[in-house]
């Protein structure tokens, strides 16, 4: 349903395109638009040759003088002897005019016709009848074979359940079918009944055959209306309701029921010598009416076609669907012009080859419908396809979304290029024109297409890519492990892909608006050596960067150092990268200026944690219960996955006044040290507690000698404890090389 309302919706969009279309049609002669009727009025005259001309003038005592060609004025050619657009609105009212004066006498014409016809009698049509009847019952019973046979071969192919779109478009496509091949086996069958009982080509078997060939076009036109509207039951194409899709159902097929009949009436009474004035005015009277009835069914439900393609807003995300856009309000409010228009064009056209040729026009009026179902039939393949793909799990949402507009646009595409070939615009003057424009919608299809794949493709791509970082990655202050080299090399493709896309559908529209492309490219290279001149700092940074990301120095995410700058690398272009320090700041840094780079989120991190302990501590006792510690750690199911080498002491490694300092170290990934730390100082504090390992803290020993006085020792006490508080702390590259980091 979802799929013929898309469709659809491209149909009624590209009306108003279609106007300009039809009036281009109108101005060739229209005698190209019908089929074997272009030499149907030609008058042939025996046109005497030039000796012979001469003879008889010579003969008749005339003086012939040949005048050299030269010096004969021009004659007035063809074209210019034609009238304009006025004078053909004038020749075509002067012959609407007789026509119309032989409405009265019709009926008694159609008599006289058929009693010439019959030898001055009308006996002729009880065998008529009776034919008739033998070929409808054996067309009949071939048409209900048929449909047996290919339902039981439906049955047989597609499952029971109608549960996927895909299901329910194949379906439908199948009722289509059973009923075209149905309606082909009651013609053929019912031909040759006839064929068999009267071989000659006399007015009974005319008769027949023109009743037989009307109702097998019915049967064919009502399998499409009840596959794609079924106001009967729930399974349409068409997003109609049930009301909506009843009452069109039911107007459609009696619309075309009165004009189908009219016009094999029409092609029944040409069979007999009835005059032309007569047979053009039930031309027209059918013509009108085929026109009339379809535009005045479209419309007295244009609010609800309006509500039903353009009112419905799209539901994302399982949220409620949206009001519809500008785009679908404003075609929902030009759809009826558009339409009228159409029909009031191809009414004309067919007013004007019936009063000059005496011939209709059966493709511009029913062009819509014919147009529409071959459309429909591509749709809906490509979408049996996709649906097939997504119930096997070939595709997520972003590529179901993409099946599904690029089957309705192909569907578009070959409604245009069908209503282009029945109105008969393949090869006249304007065939190239309409081959130019096809390969324009072509063109601009697979490019859009093209780039919607590259961006779902590496939207996907990036969502598998995209790192489990550490679970306390807040409290590295940047050191993560970063994203995969191709995640970080996509967004950069996606650029690439982007201007080569542009480039691509930019020549291609330009080539077939007629312009010459070749200097375009010979202006681009020229202009391309000047830009390399004068922007040699811009082509350093371009190629920089690529040889920066080739040698894979950093990717996305990372935490690096540029000559001093550090900070994550958030973004890379083509021509710079940006850092972000972990305390905010954004720095910009161009490719070309890049000396040295220092990358802290490659492979493996070793920490090492400095441990201050009392000079009576027992150092072996100590390494063990580490060793332990890191034993333990390496195995507990939460963190122990964290670790790629377990806590161990590197023993002793600086020896101070009041403390010996042991320093212990493990090895993780990028971005899980830090996480990592504070569980190991717990689980060493912890173990040192329950075995009477002590830490050691800081201590002032003030010796003071030549006084026993305690007044004295106490005062200079306190100034070497104030000395001890004032000393300054040690340098941040200092603290950095006592941490470990």
């Amino acid at each position: 349903m979802a799929a013929t309302a898309h469709t659809i919706r491209l149909v009624l969009v590209t009306l108003a395109a279609l106007v300009v279309l039809s009036a281009a049609a109108l101005a060739q002669d229209p005698r190209a638009l019908i089929s074997g009727s272009s030499d149907a009025g030609a008058a042939t005259t025996a046109v005497p040759s030039t000796a012979e001309a001469l003879a008889a003038l010579e003969a008749a005592g005339a003086t012939v003088v040949i005048v050299p060609q030269e010096t004969v004025a021009p004659a007035v050619t063809d074209a210019a002897a034609q009238p304009d657009a006025v004078g053909q609105v004038a020749q075509l009212r002067e012959r609407l005019g007789p026509v119309l004066m032989a409405a009265p006498a019709l009926p008694g014409g159609l008599v006289t016709a058929m009693r010439v016809a019959g030898d001055d009698s009308l006996s002729w049509l009880w065998a008529a009848l009776a034919l008739t009847l033998l070929g409808l019952g054996v067309g009949t019973a071939a048409y209900l074979a048929l449909t047996h046979l290919t339902l039981k071969v439906r049955a047989a192919l597609l499952p029971p359940e109608v549960d996927t779109r895909g299901i329910h478009i194949a379906y439908a496509f199948s009722y289509i079918v059973t009923a075209w091949l149905s309606s082909a086996g009651l013609l053929i069958a019912g031909t040759l009944a006839v064929i068999l009982v009267e071989p000659s080509r006399v007015p009974e078997q005319v008769t027949a055959m023109m009743v037989l060939r009307a109702v097998a076009s019915f049967m064919a036109f009502r399998g499409v209306v009840l596959a794609v509207i079924n106001g009967t039951g729930e399974g349409r194409l068409a997003p109609f309701d049930k009301p909506l899709a009843k009452a069109l159902q039911t107007q459609l097929l009696v619309s075309f029921f009165i004009t189908n009949t009219a016009a094999w009436i029409c092609f029944w009474s040409a069979r007999f010598p009835l005059p032309e004035d007569a047979h053009k005015f039930m031309l027209l009277v059918a013509a009108t009416a085929s026109a009339g009835l379809f535009l005045a069914i479209l419309l007295y439900h244009r609010r609800a076609l309006t509500a039903s393609f353009f009112g419905r807003g799209r539901s994302v995300g399982g949220l409620p669907p949206r009001p519809p856009g500008a785009g679908a309000r404003l075609a929902g409010l030009l759809w009826p012009v558009a339409a009228t228009a159409y029909f009031v064009i191809a009414w004309g056209a067919n007013v004007r080859s019936i009063l000059t040729f005496s011939a209709p026009l059966i493709g511009p009026v029913a062009a819509p419908i014919l147009a529409f179902v071959a459309a429909l039939a591509v749709t809906g393949v490509f979408l049996f396809v996709f649906d097939t793909r997504i119930r096997r799990g070939l595709t997520n949402d972003g590529w179901t979304e993409l099946y599904e507009k690029s089957a309705y646009a192909a569907g578009g595409i070959v409604w245009f290029m069908a209503l282009a070939g029945l109105w008969g615009l393949y090869g006249t003057q304007y065939g190239d024109d309409v081959q130019r424009g096809v390969l324009l919608l072509v063109t601009l299809l697979l490019s859009w297409a093209g780039w919607r794949a590259v961006n779902i493709a590496i939207d996907q791509r990036l969502a598998e890519e995209i790192p489990a970082v550490g679970a306390d990655q807040a409290e590295g202050e940047g050191f993560g492990p970063g994203q995969s080299r191709i995640a970080t090399l996509l967004p950069i493709a996606r650029k690439v892909a982007f201007f080569f896309i542009a480039m691509v559908v930019l020549m291609s529209v330009l080539a077939s608006l007629g312009v010459n492309v070749a200097p375009l490219f010979a202006g681009a290279g020229v202009l391309g050596l000047a830009v390399g001149f004068g922007a040699q700092a811009l082509i350093r940074d371009v190629f920089s960067g690529a040889f920066f990301l080739l040698d894979d120095a950093f990717r996305k995410g990372e935490y690096i150092d540029v000559g001093g700058t550090a900070g994550m690398v958030e973004k890379i272009s083509v021509r710079s990268f940006q850092l972000r320090h972990h305390e905010g700041p954004l720095h910009t840094l161009p490719f070309g200026e890049i000396k040295q780079l220092t990358n802290f989120s490659r492979d493996w991190v070793i920490m090492k944690l400095p441990i201050r302990l009392t000079y009576d501590t027992d150092i072996e006792k100590v390494r063990k219960l580490v060793k332990k510690v890191g034993v333990a750690m390496a195995a507990d199911p939460d963190i122990g996955h964290y670790f790629l080498e377990p806590p161990k002491s590197q023993g002793v490694v600086q020896m101070e006044d009041s403390a010996m300092i042991i320093r212990v170290k493990f090895m993780t990934k990028p971005g899980d040290q830090f996480m990592v730390r504070k569980h190991v100082f717990q689980r060493i504090r912890d173990a040192f507690v329950e075995n009477d390992i002590h830490f050691a803290h800081r201590e002032v020993t003030v010796r003071v000698a030549g006084t026993d006085d305690p007044d004295t020792q106490r005062a200079a006490a306190a100034g070497g404890a104030h000395a001890a508080e004032s000393r300054p702390l040690p340098s941040a590259g200092a603290a950095s090389e006592l941490a470990g980091l």
